[in-house]
This record gives structure tokens, C-alpha cells and sequence, in this order.
């Protein structure tokens, strides 16, 4: 995909660069006009009209500093193959993801990581409210706005799944990314609420313990892979115990014990004052 190939589909624009590195859907873009900075995601491989139309929905209903903010969808010619690619705008963020930041910057200390945990919660709180399941939260799907623990933005709702309407997925079925995905979402049953809070916990061991609690290198879930889940997650001594308790509870192998996202975050804010 070319400059002229964004700029033919949204207008000149002072500036448009591609930003990351290619998902397993598509690009994004920076762009810029009339003195505004927005993201373009674009997506060029696996195209599911339905489902993009539904992420589009997902993000548009939400209304919160930790979501990011959708302003409009339409449809990309690119030279390269002659094809239509459905397309997304929304509000540029500065500051990277969580993985970036890692590389960038280092780990976070446990007053940046207990303040990024309790922004996150209150933003998957906030989709939850809305009845949107994420499905795929992860380090590379969490900002940090101006490269801040303390401010992060879920983006990318692609696969999501809105529980007040009926989900275009036929089960059994396993999507996401398998090493933060749920028990049950790797048993190809359907994601939940609490689907979501299981990948926040992995992602709170992961950054506490500085690698992931269960991975070990594989690039696809070995043999053992739910003898580990089930084993639960361990971070080291030096972190307070309330987050050690915390993810006994948000880590919870089975999916009815674990809180909803805003009960966690209430026992993460008396748990690990």
C-alpha cells in the first residue's frame, strides 16, 4: 500500500506514513489533515465485512479516555492488487504500546504498574457496560498515551463481540492470541466478560515478573499448555502481596471465579493499596 493509494481515498494530506508493523489483517497509517493527526487502519488480508462493520459499531458506541476513538469507515482502492479494503479513522495516540514501551523504556515499577492495571480495568469496564467483549487484549493492543504507565487506550476491537446482538462466530471456535487467551476461549467455547479480565491478569504477571507467566517460547501452545493454565500464575516475591492475591482471583482458572472487570478492579485497589 502507497501514499497515493490513502491520500486517493481520504484526500491530499499533509503528511501519511505507515506506522508499526503489519498485523495479521492489515497496516495503519498516520495521517495527517488539515492539522489533525488521526490513524487509518486498513485492512488487506482476511477481510470479513460483517465482522469490520461490527468493530466499527463496537468502537463507536464507547465513550471513554481508555477506548479509542473511532471517526469514521470507508473503502481503499490499492494499485498493487486492483481491491477494495475496508478501512477505519480514528484518533492518532501518541506514545506506543505496551510492548513498544517495554523495549523502549523498560518495565514499569509497581507504582506505574498498579495505576496502568487500574486504568485498564476501568476501560474494559467500560466496554463491558456497553455489552462488548474484547476478545484479544494484549500488550501490543494497549497504548500508553505519550509513553505514560498511567494512561493507557485499548485499541483494536476487531475481534470483538457484541452480546446484545448475535455473534457472526460459529463455535466451536478459537480466536484471539493464544497465549492470553481465556481457558475457555481455547477450548473453542465462547468468550466472555470474564474472558477479558483472565487476559488482563496474564498481562499483570507478565509485566510484574518480566516474561509471561506461562510461555515459555513456543509458537504454538504445546502439549502441556493447560496443565499450565490450570497451575495458575506466579510473579516474584519482591512484588506486594496484594497483587499476588489479586491474580489468584483475576487468574482464575475457571471462568465463573473471577470478578467482572470493574469488581476487579475495586479488590485491586483494596488488595494492593
Amino acid at each position: 500500500m502507497t501514499r497515493a493509494d490513502v491520500e486517493k481515498a481520504l484526500g491530499p494530506c499533509q503528511e501519511a506514513a505507515r506506522v508499526g508493523s503489519p498485523s495479521g489483517m492489515g497496516e495503519c497509517w498516520r495521517i495527517v489533515q488539515n492539522g489533525e493527526a488521526k490513524a487509518c487502519k486498513v485492512i488487506t488480508r482476511g477481510s470479513d465485512p460483517e465482522r469490520f462493520e461490527r468493530e466499527v459499531s463496537a468502537m463507536q458506541r464507547i465513550d471513554s479516555p481508555r477506548v479509542v476513538r473511532v471517526f469514521g469507515r470507508g473503502v481503499l482502492n490499492t494499485a498493487d492488487d486492483g481491491a477494495d479494503h475496508p478501512y477505519l479513522l480514528s484518533e492518532f495516540l501518541p506514545g506506543g504500546d505496551v510492548r513498544q514501551n517495554i523495549t523502549t523504556s523498560g518495565w514499569p515499577d509497581d507504582s506505574q504498574l498498579r495505576a496502568f492495571l487500574l486504568a485498564v480495568l476501568e476501560g474494559v469496564a467500560e466496554l463491558h457496560k456497553a455489552n462488548v467483549v474484547h476478545r484479544d487484549l494484549k500488550p501490543e493492543n494497549i497504548l500508553l498515551l505519550n509513553s505514560d504507565w498511567t494512561q493507557p487506550v485499548i485499541i483494536d476491537l476487531g475481534l470483538s463481540r457484541l452480546v446484545d446482538l448475535t455473534s457472526v462466530t460459529v463455535y466451536p471456535w478459537a480466536g484471539g492470541t493464544w497465549p492470553y487467551m481465556a481457558p475457555e476461549q481455547l477450548q473453542g467455547e465462547r468468550a466472555f466478560d470474564r474472558s477479558d479480565v483472565w487476559a488482563i491478569a496474564v498481562i499483570a504477571a507478565e509485566l510484574a515478573s518480566q516474561q509471561h507467566p506461562f510461555r515459555r517460547g513456543e509458537h504454538n501452545p504445546p502439549p502441556d499448555w493447560d496443565a499450565r493454565l490450570q497451575a495458575g500464575m506466579a510473579i516474584p516475591g519482591s512484588r506486594p502481596a496484594g497483587l499476588r492475591d489479586w491474580l489468584r482471583s483475576a487468574g482464575a482458572y475457571p471462568g465463573y471465579r473471577r470478578p467482572t472487570a470493574e469488581n476487579a478492579r475495586l479488590q485491586l485497589e483494596s488488595q494492593w493499596p
